[in-house]
């Protein structure tokens, strides 16, 4: 991808420990630039984070869409 970018996340935690919801970002938005999905993670636009509920083994699921 190499146009802009909007980039969703929905973090499932395996538990109800307590997480800081922005600590995910930072580390799959250069994962995502270094494998390749995008050139780097200056093209997204709109960025949003939600997290669900807790449930085992816990989940993150992405969505990028090219605005």
């Amino acid at each position: 991808m190499t146009g802009r970018l909007s980039l969703s996340m929905a973090a499932t935690p395996p538990d109800k420990r307590k997480r800081d919801l922005d600590n995910i970002c930072k580390g799959v938005l250069d994962s995502l630039a270094k494998s390749g999905v995008y050139e780097d993670d200056s093209q997204i636009d709109e960025l949003i984070v939600r997290r669900l509920k807790p449930s085992k083994p816990g989940r993150l699921v992405i969505e990028i869409v090219e605005l």
